[in-house]
């Protein structure tokens, strides 16, 4: 062999030996699959979670002040969602979704 075969031979093993090194997962170009909760479910979720004073902690950044806040916020925000309050929330987006897709509709034509 001579200096030249074997450098090529080298440059070749090192490459593929290299690719799986670099092999990144890239998970934002996946495929989306439907959510499971609907568009309404969502909004009804996020108003309760505004509501409970689980996103003014969230915003916060000293985790160690607000440790008691938080689980007062979590306490009330389970107690939100499991409230009736929760499912009115749903049928109002959920109604009011479907008052915008019978005017897109009309606006349509």
């Amino acid at each position: 062999m001579n200096a030249k075969t074997l450098i090529a031979s080298a440059l070749i093993a090192l490459s593929t030996a290299a690719v799986p090194a670099f092999a990144q997962s890239y998970s934002h170009l996946d495929p989306i699959t439907p959510s499971q909760k609907s568009r309404a479910e969502v909004l009804a979720d996020l108003e309760i979670y505004r509501e409970s004073g689980l996103a003014a902690v969230d915003r916060t950044e000293d985790f160690t002040l607000n440790a008691g806040q938080r689980a007062q916020a979590e306490a009330r925000y389970a107690a939100l969602k499991a409230s009736p309050k929760y499912a009115e929330l749903v049928q109002r987006f959920a109604a009011k979704e479907a008052k915008g897709a019978a005017t897109d509709g009309v606006a349509a034509r």
